[in-house]
């Protein structure tokens, strides 16, 4: 057996300490800090619990220090028997703590490797000790524990073939994994079906098509039907963001409150005021978050998706889809004058995060200036403005496209004898929003109608 001597050799208790009192120093560390390290990687259970709760007040948004945390640890035994709240305070004693925080973790981990390590192999020597324990569950175990000093590092997984297809098998029994529209947008969900953890998801068409409009509905869809979702605008502010928002939750289909009433204050009636201090208590209900940012770059959106994974978290909530409005405004975290090179570094960032954050990403693009130059404005692939990255990492693209507005920019005059024909194509379109699924990973590609209010800033499912 291992001598006890040599267990304790694995285990930095003074390190422990000086990570917990730097963070409650700094709170600024905690976001950083912890997605490196877990509760489970401390030796002393009382640190765990005491890093747990730094985290989740964190998470919430407060401040994380020993008169904070005293509420969540009051109970705590073993808190008590060495002080209690002073053990807190004693804690934040030594700045110094901050200069070798990156250190301390980065050994509080390895530290923890090694003990699950010996945990693992110790409970396979016993039961290589026990011959009625068959040897593939001896070797399996041993195989488990050397698995996890090696399976992760810096984000790479490497794992065996015959590992994958039992976690593949496994998923089976899981509920199905993806977000949808949740029927708001009907014929976007049957053709482009969910969008899943890990995917890259594009929305992309020419000024004029209603990209925000159906980002929003389909966010508000998503929301409503429980998916925990982040919407993060850099073109629109979130005044004007929620008052497009407010309109379409309103909107029941055929009657509501137009756009430009909620966005002037003008409202036709009391009926039509009270409706829209009414829908205060939807958004209250619903797991959307709006982050308004006027400059981004690709790093720090991965900061603040980070944040409010793990601010939904502890608020009992999952955050499963992250919009971005739109993709060409978002900065790669280095100075370049070549747009397509940045383009690039913001598409392969954006698949980072959906694949870091076990999420899934829907970014709005916009398209080339030669579209408008076909006779045939209808979007295909060559068109996604800057970059072949962006085709090439998402996991699905698809385009809107109305007819209806190219018809209304070519409105003859009355008197012109086209003018009949052009009022009878424009009767055929009114209201009607094409999405052309030009590229879907896991599926055929497809197409559909669905319908596009204006008024009310709200997109629909099909054309009935």
């Amino acid at each position: 057996m291992i001598e006890s001597q040599k267990i304790e050799a694995v285990k930095n208790v003074e390190c422990e300490a000086a990570i917990l009192g730097a963070l409650m120093i700094d709170n600024r560390q905690i976001d950083r800090v912890a997605d490196r390290l877990a509760p489970g990687d401390f030796s002393e259970p009382l640190h765990g619990r005491i890093y747990s709760a730094i985290v989740r007040e964190a998470a919430l948004g407060r401040a994380a220090n020993p008169v904070t945390l005293k509420p969540y640890l009051a109970d705590d035994a073993a808190l008590a028997e060495i002080g209690g709240v002073g053990y807190l305070a004693q804690l934040t004693g030594s700045p110094v703590a901050l200069i070798g925080l990156d250190t301390f973790v980065q050994q509080a981990i390895d530290l923890a490797k090694r003990r699950n390590l010996i945990d693992g192999l110790t409970q396979a020597a016993a039961l290589a000790a026990d011959l009625d324990v068959p040897d593939d569950e001896v070797i399996t175990t041993a195989d488990g524990a050397l698995a996890g000093m090696c399976d992760k590092h810096d984000g790479v997984v490497q794992i065996s073939a015959a590992k994958a297809f039992d976690e593949m098998l496994a998923g089976y029994e899981e509920p199905t994994h993806g977000v949808t529209s949740g029927g708001r947008i009907a014929c976007l969900d049957d053709v482009l079906g969910s969008i899943r953890p890990h995917h890259l998801d594009i929305m992309a068409g020419r000024p004029g098509m209603g990209k925000t409009s159906a980002a929003l509905s389909y966010v508000l869809g998503a929301a409503s039907a429980g998916h925990g979702a982040l919407f993060v605008s850099l073109e629109m502010n979130r005044r004007e963001l929620m008052q497009r928002a407010t309109s379409d939750v309103i909107f029941d289909g055929a009657s509501g409150i137009p756009y430009e009433a909620i966005r002037d204050g003008r409202f036709t009636s009391e009926n039509a005021r009270r409706r829209v201090y009414e829908a205060a208590r939807v958004f209250r209900d619903l797991p959307l978050h709006l982050v308004d940012a006027s400059s981004l770059t690709i790093g720090r959106l991965n900061m603040i998706v980070r944040r409010y994974k793990r601010r939904m978290e502890a608020a009992g909530q999952k955050l499963e889809l992250v919009v971005v409005d739109y993709l060409q405004l978002l900065r790669p975290d280095f100075r370049t004058d070549n747009m397509n090179l940045a383009v690039s570094e913001v598409s392969r960032g954006l698949k980072t995060i959906a694949k870091q954050y076990d999420v899934g990403v829907l970014a709005l693009a916009q398209l080339n200036r030669s579209v408008e130059s076909r006779t045939d404005k209808r979007p295909m692939l060559s068109d996604l403005r800057d970059s072949g990255q962006i085709e090439q990492d998402a996991d699905a693209v698809v385009f809107l496209y109305r007819d209806e507005y190219y018809l209304l920019q070519g409105r003859p005059p009355e008197k012109d004898p086209a003018f009949r024909d052009w009022q009878m194509a424009l009767d055929e379109c009114s209201g009607q929003i094409d999405f052309i699924v030009a590229k879907r990973r896991n599926g055929p590609s497809g197409r559909a109608k669905g319908r596009f209010f204006g008024a009310y800033q709200a997109v629909r499912g099909a054309v009935q």
